[in-house]
């Protein structure tokens, strides 16, 4: 570990992802602290790479505080990003969103530096690990992964929409961020194009449908911007008068396919052969329903808020 005072550092978007962006008042109360400590700050860095401090740093370069640059070594750019992930976790002021993002990029580097990460088990021993250190369980890291990706796929066309989802300046649903995810990179930069101009606060299904069909509409010929406005509000105008989408049906839908699995459960379970299933095909079923039982647990969670 070396230290010295150069004050070159530069900023690597990838790392930057990691870190959640201050406020006016937040960066404020930094400032207030640098000026009353008597301690000398430390920038970390990483081959000159900012590893989460860069606010710290612009703010002693602005007031003239003196601080120290601390160079950390890693062996490659992977436990670099394990290390922020790691020191962002540890902070207070997360938003939630920010949280699962984090606890996702730091499975996905954990199974990128793992020697065995093609093993069949590798990936939920490293999800039992992170969520023994952070008090949930594996299948909620490996949901949160899935979140993650999501969010990365959304960053490389609109770091703006992405930074306002997981700020909660935008309010988006864990199914809706993979839903927006799966667009192609035009119809998610059209629909944080129009989220920014409306400073939308929450996304929808029937929003995110709605403003694809839009940037399709457009997509042929330039038009004004007043054409695009009344056609706009032409557009829309006519989806309302649509035959409406049926909140229930996905979850009748789900009720189906529930019954189904109690009938093949049941089946399984009254089976003669159930008691000589082998070790590793206990194991399976029982990681399978510990997922299951997380997800029952969500929903119904959501539901019991939805009900009071």
């Amino acid at each position: 570990m070396n230290t010295d005072n150069t004050p070159e550092i530069r900023i690597s978007p990838q790392f930057d992802r990691l870190v959640q962006p201050m406020n006016d008042r937040e960066r404020e109360k930094l400032r207030q602290e640098l000026i009353l400590s008597s301690e000398v700050p430390v920038i970390h860095t990483w081959h000159r790479t900012h590893l989460g401090d860069s606010y710290l740093y612009e703010l002693c370069i602005e007031d003239h505080i003196p601080f120290v640059i601390t160079e950390l070594t890693f062996d490659d750019w992977i436990k670099a990003a394990l290390y922020i992930c790691s020191t962002q976790l540890s902070k207070d002021n997360l938003t939630s969103e920010y949280r699962k993002y984090l606890i996702g990029q730091k499975f996905n580097y954990m199974v990128l530096a793992s020697d065995d990460n093609k093993q069949p088990d590798s990936k939920y021993t490293i999800a039992s690990t992170i969520g023994h250190e952070l008090y949930i369980s594996a299948g909620t890291v490996m949901k949160y992964n899935l979140f993650s990706k999501s969010i990365n796929e959304i960053f490389d066309q609109s770091t703006d929409l992405a930074r306002r989802i997981l700020l909660g300046r935008t309010k988006v649903s864990h199914e809706n961020v993979l839903e927006l995810a799966r667009l192609m990179p035009e119809e998610i930069k059209s629909i944080a194009s129009t989220v920014i101009e409306e400073n939308a606060d929450h996304i929808n299904l029937s929003y995110i449908r709605n403003e694809v069909k839009w940037s399709h509409v457009h997509k042929p010929a330039p038009v004004s911007r007043r054409a695009q406005k009344e056609q706009k509000i032409a557009t829309h105008a006519a989806i309302r008068q649509m035959p409406q989408y049926d909140p229930d049906a996905e979850v009748n839908s789900l009720c189906m396919t529930i019954d189904s699995w109690i009938s093949s459960m049941q089946r399984v379970h009254s089976s003669e052969n159930f008691s000589k299933i082998t070790n590793k095909a206990s194991l399976q079923l029982m990681k399978k329903l510990s997922f299951l039982e997380h997800t029952v647990n969500l929903i119904q969670e959501s539901l019991e808020r939805n009900n009071l």
